[in-house]
């Protein structure tokens, strides 16, 4: 208990500091009629199946995802990390990324392949409150990989066509690949990719499914993500 009040204190800090960050946020979003970060992308239609029949089954049923570079047109061969926004029909938001943690943006950069969305995995960066399982961070992980060739776009299409563009998602006892798993929630699988969606957006307090945010990063987001939204909308981007 006293942990997870810990980590509700935190992200009101992070608010915060979202409050210092907006003015900058907002001028980039306004200037560029798009997203500050992840300006380009790639959105598919999704379905998730349960793999733990409790908070696992809270996530089960439509979705939609958005995979994108953190900077960059899509299919740009500039190396970033790639991100991963989850957009549950049931009204929970889940946003993941290629690292683990700011300190180690660097090596992140680095290493994700920003040549095959599907040759990553995807982390929460900081942790979560979930009901049921109480703080966790969370993983998806590519459950299977096909050699493909083209562009990351086109390696997508090609995992999605052969049934094969599916992740596990994950709530791990800490951060990293090595953590111990608490708990197998659910497969995404990724059915259909779709035209950009603008109006596509993702909110730290869209927690349906009993998945909360806490952390410093989750309370900046809690923030910069509305304003930034603001900005596109007066730009119609």
């Amino acid at each position: 208990m006293a942990r997870a009040i810990g980590l509700g204190v935190l992200f009101g800090v992070g608010m915060i500091f979202g409050v210092v960050l907006a003015p900058v946020i907002f001028l980039i979003s306004l200037v560029r009629g798009g997203r500050a970060f992840h300006p380009r992308g790639t959105t598919c239609r999704a379905t998730v199946v349960a793999l733990d029949p409790d908070v696992g089954g809270r996530l089960a049923g439509e979705a939609h995802v958005r995979l994108s570079g953190a900077s960059g047109d899509e299919n740009s061969d500039v190396k970033t990390v790639l991100g991963m926004a989850i957009k549950l029909a049931n009204g929970q938001d889940l946003p993941l990324a290629t690292f683990e943690a700011f300190a180690k943006l660097g090596a992140a950069t680095k290493d994700t392949n920003i040549g095959d969305y599907l040759a990553n995995e995807y982390a929460s960066v900081t942790p979560w409150r979930v009901r049921g399982l109480g703080i966790v961070w969370l993983r998806a992980i590519p459950s299977a990989h096909v050699a493909a060739t083209g562009t990351r776009v086109d390696r997508l299409d090609a995992a999605i066509a052969a049934g094969h563009a599916k992740l596990v998602l994950e709530a791990r006892e800490a951060p990293g690949p090595t953590a111990a798993v608490r708990c197998r929630l659910a497969e995404l699988s990724l059915v259909e990719r779709i035209a950009e969606d603008k109006a596509f957006t993702i909110s730290m307090f869209h927690t349906a499914a009993g998945f909360v945010p806490t952390g410093v990063r989750n309370g900046i987001r809690g923030v910069v993500y509305p304003v930034s939204q603001l900005a596109r909308r007066l730009r119609g981007g």
